[in-house]
């Protein structure tokens, strides 16, 4: 799902809470690297720039093959954000500023990509070392091919651009890579989700799909999506009540009793809404939808365009809504279907619940609208199974099974 929009992470890295995936682990990694530009952005900001081309690193298509991943695999790995910087060297001469950078995190890994890495401990990369010259149009995405996006599309092993690994415009870098404590399998615990979370027997589960292009468009795969899922909903026995017919930001809820084993009844909620879900939309349904949604849901779905870190920026969606209030007393599930969201929304949504117990699902990899209502349906029927009590390695291997052994990278992080 992906999208143009960026918004730059960068600061303290904070405190890190392992994450839980079928098909990944995290290591912890660290590098220095130099490079040249006459950007006269602060140094900080440009060492983040800089290390963006990580993920156009990762999710090539060379990587993919070189470690016999199914072949439909969008990539390897991503980083967490924010990362730190501490900066070495910041001259310049002649206009031409030359900045060196270290840098240590967490990365997500493949789990056959982390174990010959963790076996070798270095990985030998190459990044940008003329900043300024290094886009090139035919080396990136056919659609998203601006230089503001090319850090992410990019593609160093493409054909015919192998000047992206070569002087002057690339320069070697070694990544050391090391193991961390992985987060072991956990009872899911939804009997908390689907008890009395402060909406005494309601359970609420609130969803939200973005389009994939155009809302005006009938056949848009985020509309098509939004529809399939209504579709399985009704045939499952939820009675539907439309709450908005806006073609553009149409709301439906769906409401089933169903009765546990010990005779108590579970009031399962579903709200849907489908809306525009860019960071730079001037429609603020899907803000203020989510802002109450965050308040009042025990379970909250997005599935969209990440925006490349801006679609669910906080300060953003505060912009347009006001201050989102996470409800400390609750117990919650927020599942980020959207491409790359373990590097962007992770942290900054974990950061947010100080005291509550929150679960964060998210995908290290691009995810894609044809697979969104496979796994949604999945993810929604372990919900809906109010007298079982699975493991998170069960809910993340059942979401996965529509993909047919490719990968979104798909993992949980449990506060």
């Amino acid at each position: 799902m992906k999208s143009l929009a960026f918004f730059l992470l960068f600061g303290a890295l904070s405190a890190h809470a392992a994450v839980l995936s079928p098909s990944s682990i995290e290591v912890k990694f660290s590098y220095s690297a130099e490079f040249h530009t006459t950007d006269t952005s602060d140094a900080a900001t440009l060492a983040d720039s800089h290390m963006q081309h990580l993920f156009g690193y990762l999710q090539s298509h060379s990587m993919v093959m070189k470690y016999n991943i199914n072949s439909e695999t969008p990539g390897v790995g991503a980083p967490r954000l924010p990362l730190s910087y501490d900066i070495l060297k910041n001259k310049k001469r002649a206009g031409v500023r030359t900045i060196a950078y270290k840098t240590s995190g967490v990365l997500l890994l493949n789990k056959k990509v982390a174990q010959d890495l963790l076996a070798q401990g270095a990985w030998q990369i190459t990044l940008p070392s003329d900043l300024d010259n290094f886009y090139d149009e035919k080396c990136t995405d056919e659609h998203y091919n601006s230089f503001g996006d090319f850090w992410y599309f990019y593609d160093p092993f493409r054909f015919g651009c192998e000047q992206l690994r070569e002087a002057p415009l690339a320069s070697p870098v070694v990544v050391k890579i090391s193991a961390l404590k992985q987060m072991d399998d956990a009872d899911a615990q939804l009997e908390k989700v689907r008890g009395d979370n402060g909406n005494g027997d309601l359970f609420q589960i609130t969803t939200i799909n973005g389009f994939s292009e155009d809302a005006k468009n009938p056949g848009d795969d985020g509309r098509l999506s939004f529809e399939e899922v209504n579709q399985w909903l009704r045939e499952a026995g939820f009675a539907e009540t439309v709450i908005a017919k806006f073609k553009n930001r149409p709301v439906h809820q769906f409401d089933k009793a169903v009765r546990k084993k010990d005779g108590t009844t579970v009031q399962i909620r579903v709200t849907r809404l489908l809306a525009e879900t860019g960071v730079m939309s001037k429609n603020v349904t899907f803000a203020k939808f989510f802002k109450e949604a965050v308040k009042q849901s025990d379970v909250i779905i997005y599935a969209g365009h990440s925006g490349l870190g801006g679609n669910l920026d906080i300060g953003s969606l505060e912009e347009k809504a006001g201050p989102l209030e996470f409800n400390n007393r609750k117990h919650q599930i927020f599942f980020f279907d959207g491409c790359s969201s373990y590097s962007y929304y992770l942290s900054m949504f974990e950061s947010q619940k100080s005291k509550g117990k929150i679960d964060i699902l998210t995908n290290g990899l691009s995810s894609y609208f044809a697979y969104e209502a496979p796994i949604h349906i999945q993810f929604m029927k372990r919900l809906f199974k109010v007298n079982d009590n699975p493991t998170w390695g069960e809910i993340l291997k059942d979401m996965e099974k529509p993909l047919d052994g490719m990968t979104f990278m798909l993992n949980v992080g449990s506060l």
